[in-house]
């Protein structure tokens, strides 16, 4: 199955694809019994194992509608709408325990706007749960040392990337919207054959992780 995004660009949709897929990490951050909205949430599989395994109550949000659709097969509650323009989202304030930008902030022309709309729906003691490109990753350093910064498919030089973030800049950002950070680590989801860069990226994370896994309350 093919879908198309918003750009134009053709997704080659299969099993094991990455838009079929879901970060580890943040799967393992979600608590029992949680009410959770996941921004982007592709094709709804994070949020059908967070169903599943941890009882969760969860919510979708889904810019892409080929892949709501293929969603709210694995979640009732999956809304296809654009979370930077919509003003009035169908969602009660002060419900969910953490909302998850797992890989969407950087697609995001206003990532700090998005960030204080969602603000208002999180409990008092919710969070944020979040995974960002590491911009400063060795093999893009090196690049730019010899003049490419070449765009592709996806990784870290995703063509549809509006936004890099450095450690530094990841914590500006979450800061600057009014939370607090309690956890960041560096995280590498990888192949087998990269295996080293696991352990690399949690003991060097601004040099070796492929992307920075975030939690944040309000201040």
């Amino acid at each position: 199955m093919n879908i198309k995004k918003s750009n134009g660009q053709t997704l080659h949709f299969q099993k094991n694809n990455i838009y079929d897929d879901y970060n580890r990490r943040i799967y393992a951050l979600v608590g029992q019994n949680q009410a959770i909205l996941d921004i982007g949430c592709a094709t709804g599989k994070l949020l059908e194992s967070l169903e599943k395994d941890k009882n969760c109550l969860v919510f979708g949000v889904e810019f892409d509608g080929k892949m709501a659709d293929e969603a709210k097969k694995r979640c009732r509650n999956v809304f296809c709408l654009d979370i930077e323009s919509c003003e009035n989202l169908p969602f009660e304030k002060a419900f969910f325990d953490a909302i998850i930008f797992a890989d969407v902030l950087e697609h995001l022309k206003r990532p700090d706007l998005v960030l204080k709309k969602l603000t208002p729906y999180l409990k008092q003691k919710g969070s944020l749960l979040i995974s960002l490109p590491n911009m400063a990753f060795f093999s893009v350093r090196f690049g730019l040392l010899f003049g490419n910064f070449n765009y592709s498919e996806y990784g870290l030089l995703d063509k549809s990337h509006l936004r890099f973030f450095t450690l530094k800049t990841a914590r500006k950002l979450i800061e600057d919207c009014g939370f607090k950070i309690t956890q960041l680590e560096g995280y590498n989801q990888v192949r087998m054959r990269y295996f080293m860069l696991r352990p690399l990226g949690k003991i060097f994370k601004t040099f070796f992780a492929t992307d920075f896994i975030i939690k944040a309350v309000s201040k």
